[in-house]
């Protein structure tokens, strides 16, 4: 018989109340009072400790051995972003685990979770790559990412700062099937977002560039081209494990990046908030060579959560659509998008080498693991290789609301209903380029131009 603990993730119910609080103005005051209320309903299955260090994780916060939810100091910590790391451990959830199902080590294929001999768990940094699997395998929420939403509904309320929100491809049919890219527009726009971008838009930008870089990089039979758009735990897991390929990954930005990049380049006092399926995107919009591009990172799950503290029913908002992206940078959400979308965008572009572009597609880390293994012993076979960290890719991150399969289908549906095949024919592309001050001939996108450096980062000495 299944133990009556078995299911005893209260983290659902603290970031409700936390948001709902904070949209209101009142979670340093409430703080106590939300903890207070939840360790009476969950009663004795929930210690004091467990309660206050959920609701610390929920306002970005690093959990503590103490049943206090807040010190003097924390304070100032709540009014930035998260630090790293941000998937961390709340122990104090372990108690109620039985020791013979550790759904959150299963989870993990890099090995970095273990348990110390009093049963709490612990995690190794050196060896997390952050993708989060192990937050949705924890049924007590003893693992959590910390989320950021505090210090963004407070930006949100202040209106200092116009706040734009740049929406992954993901979301695609994530918020109920009457909720179109135009009513979910009007519901960031009714909390305060001054207008929302598609991520896809700066996808097609770095689709462009990586056609570009595969010119520029692979010219005979023994070269490959490693893409880094998408997943930054891809990119992770080469860093960590496989520092001899770094020298073939293409040094484009995330569309993430990108998107950001390109807002504040037009409007330098915007604040940027992406929002995906993706917890590793909290840790790449802290890399020190990122830093500064994205202001904050918010999940599908997360928002759902901010939508019901604000009473914002995105199905009965207005469909305002402000259609900008081409299918192949709406496709970037799903296993094999990025590999097609640089495949079509490459015929338009350089129509002489799409004939010798050979890609490859792999998802899920072990299977990453395993390409990148017989990459390093000796020639792919193909010279453009994509990789996701999430089973069917973006669709399938840890903070989705729909299952991986389903999220494909409305994203392929998504992708199909652009005005514009690829970034070459979409007129949205050459609008920003103009904005950027380049109104007749196509930029440089790759070098050291002003446009290739803005989607660009550096990897490699």
């Amino acid at each position: 018989m299944e133990s009556p603990t078995a299911e005893l993730n209260i983290r659902p119910r603290v970031l409700f109340e936390v948001a709902k609080a904070a949209w209101l103005g009142q979670l340093l005051e409430r703080r106590e009072e939300i903890c207070q209320l939840l360790q009476r309903e969950f009663q004795d299955k929930a210690t004091r400790r467990h309660v206050a260090n959920q609701i610390r994780i929920a306002m970005g916060l690093d959990p503590h051995d103490d049943d206090v939810v807040l010190y003097e100091h924390d304070k100032e910590a709540l009014m930035g972003m998260a630090s790293e790391p941000v998937v961390v451990a709340n122990t104090a959830a372990c108690a109620n685990c039985q020791s013979v199902d550790r759904k959150c080590e299963a989870a993990c294929a890099q090995g970095a979770i273990s348990h110390d001999a009093d049963g709490r768990l612990v995690i190794d940094y050196d060896l997390c790559l952050g993708e989060g699997d192990c937050v949705s395998a924890c049924s007590f929420g003893a693992l959590s990412e910390k989320s950021q939403f505090v210090p963004l509904i407070d930006l949100l309320r202040q209106k200092t700062n116009p706040v734009y929100a740049s929406i992954a491809p993901a979301f695609a049919g994530q918020f109920g099937p009457e909720v179109t890219p135009g009513k979910l527009r009007t519901a960031l726009q009714k909390l305060g977002f001054e207008d929302v971008v598609e991520t896809a838009l700066a996808a097609d930008l770095v689709t462009m560039k990586e056609a570009f870089e595969f010119n520029d990089h692979v010219q005979t039979t023994d070269d490959f081209l490693i893409t880094s758009c998408c997943c930054p735990v891809w990119i992770k897991l080469i860093e960590n494990k496989f520092p001899d390929l770094l020298g073939h990954i293409s040094p484009s930005v995330s569309p993430m990046v990108a998107s950001a990049r390109v807002i504040k380049a037009l409007t330098p006092e915007a604040k940027v908030v992406f929002i995906g399926p993706c917890v590793a995107k909290k840790s790449e919009a802290l890399l020190p060579d990122l830093k500064g591009a994205i202001d904050f990172v918010l999940t599908f799950q997360e928002l759902a959560t901010i939508f019901e503290a604000a009473e914002v029913d995105p199905a009965t908002m207005p469909d305002e659509e402000n259609s900008q992206a081409s299918w192949a940078g709406r496709v970037y959400a799903r296993t094999g998008g990025v590999s097609a979308a640089v495949a079509r965008t490459l015929e338009k572009l350089v129509p002489r080498r799409a004939q010798s572009f050979s890609p490859l597609q792999v998802d899920g880390i072990p299977a990453c693991q395993k390409v990148l293994e017989e990459i390093s012993k000796g020639k792919p076979d193909a010279n453009f290789i994509e990789g996701m960290a999430c089973k069917g890719g973006c669709v399938g991150g840890p903070a989705r609301i729909l299952p991986p399969e389903i999220g494909t289908d409305h994203v392929n549906d998504y992708g199909d209903a652009s005005h514009a095949p690829t970034p070459v024919e979409n007129p949205h592309v050459y609008a920003i380029l103009t904005r950027l001050g380049y109104e007749t001939d196509l930029p440089a996108l790759t070098g050291e131009g002003p446009i290739a450096t803005l989607l660009a980062r550096k990897l490699h000495p």
